[in-house]
C-alpha cells in the first residue's frame, strides 16, 4: 500500500500475527532511513506478512520457490514497495542472535538501498551494499529504541 498524497512518506500495513509490531514506530524509522537514504522524495509501502504469503509472492513475482526475508518493488516516480516477512527475521534472529526487531529494520533499509539503485549480484557491490547498511543500521539503532518495535 503506498502512501495516499497526504504529505504521509510510508504507510504500513501489517497482514502477519506472528508478532504485533508497533507499525507507527517503524513508519517512523522508515522516515529517518528514507531521508538517509536519498536525496529525492520516495513514498514507500511496507507489508508485513508470513512465510507463507512470502512464498507465493517469491514464486509469483521471482518464480523462486519458498520464503525470502524481503522483496522490493520500484513502481517509478519515486514510488515504491516492500514485502518483509517477520516469520523469516524471527528465524533469522535466532540464527545471527539479533532480535527480530533488528532484522526487521536490517530488511526494511536492505530493500530502500535496491530501491535507491543500490546491488548485490557482485562481491563488490554487495561490499559496497553491506557497508551503507551496517551504516544506516547503526544510525538507526541509536536514534531509536527497537525493543519498542516489537509489542
Amino acid at each position: 500500500m503506498i502512501p495516499d498524497g497526504t504529505g504521509e512518506r510510508v504507510a504500513v500495513t501489517n497482514r502477519q500475527r506472528r508478532l504485533k509490531i508497533n507499525t507507527r514506530l517503524l513508519a517512523e524509522i522508515a522516515e529517518r532511513a528514507l531521508e538517509q537514504v536519498g536525496d529525492k522524495p520516495f513514498h514507500l509501502g511496507i507489508v508485513l506478512v508470513d512465510d507463507a504469503a512470502m512464498a507465493k509472492l517469491n514464486a509469483q513475482y521471482h518464480d523462486t520457490p519458498g520464503a525470502t526475508d524481503i522483496l522490493s518493488f520500484d513502481y517509478g516516480e519515486g514510488q515504491g514497495e516492500l514485502i518483509i516477512s517477520v516469520e523469516h527475521a524471527v528465524a533469522q534472529a535466532r540464527q545471527y542472535r539479533t532480535t527480530p526487531a533488528q532484522e526487521l529494520v536490517l530488511y526494511m533499509v536492505h530493500g530502500m538501498l535496491h530501491l535507491h539503485g543500490y546491488n548485490d549480484r557482485t562481491p563488490p557491490q554487495r561490499r559496497r551494499m553491506r557497508a551503507a547498511e551496517r551504516r544506516l543500521v547503526s544510525r538507526l539503532c541509536k536514534r531509536f529504541e527497537l525493543k519498542e518495535l516489537i509489542l
